[in-house]
């Protein structure tokens, strides 16, 4: 055929190359896909790099908090090697009762449709839950990139901490 309108325009390029001058280097395990079958919920946490969440199908709702809210999220230590988790459980009514200091918290909402992505921060804690019916997510996560240093030690001290704490706890 004739010059230049048969095929697909090419792929975008994945996000550490288009965005590699705002991150650091890519984590190992990039791109990691979440695929839900309806109002799934993950637990209040934080991740201690930087996330771009991409939605390919459904949508996903996030309520977000600031790290300076830490104090009243009730950090609970390290579940895993890659994230600190809440003691308190957003979607549990009666949670506000056991961990009272939550009231003060100042939570963020936000509606990530299928074709958007949201940058999450480190440190930034987060509740996320799935939409009806199937959804799709693919996560890339980002060590630091060397400008934000002073978040890295922020985000260091939260998560021993919350070591502290959860050992305490018993």
């Amino acid at each position: 055929g004739g010059g230049g309108g048969g095929g697909s325009p090419p792929p975008p390029p994945p996000p550490a190359a288009a965005l590699g001058g705002c991150f650091g280097d890519p984590q190992a395990v990039n791109p990691v896909c979440y695929l839900g079958a309806g109002r799934q919920a993950t637990p209040m946490h934080f991740d201690p790099s930087e996330n771009l969440l991409c939605v390919v199908q459904g949508a996903k709702e996030l309520t977000l908090f600031h790290p300076a809210d830490t104090p009243n999220l009730y950090p609970a230590g390290e579940r895993n090697s890659a994230a600190v988790y809440s003691l308190a459980n957003l979607c549990d009514p009666a949670d506000a009762d056991r961990f009272p200091a939550l009231a003060e918290a100042r939570p963020l909402r936000a509606l990530v449709r299928e074709g958007d992505v949201l940058y999450l921060p480190c440190g930034w804690w987060h509740a996320v839950r799935g939409s009806e019916g199937r959804n799709l997510s693919v996560n890339y996560w980002f060590a630091l990139h060397e400008s934000k240093a002073d978040a890295r030690v922020e985000v260091d001290g939260i998560v021993a901490r919350a070591a502290r704490e959860a050992a305490a706890l018993g």
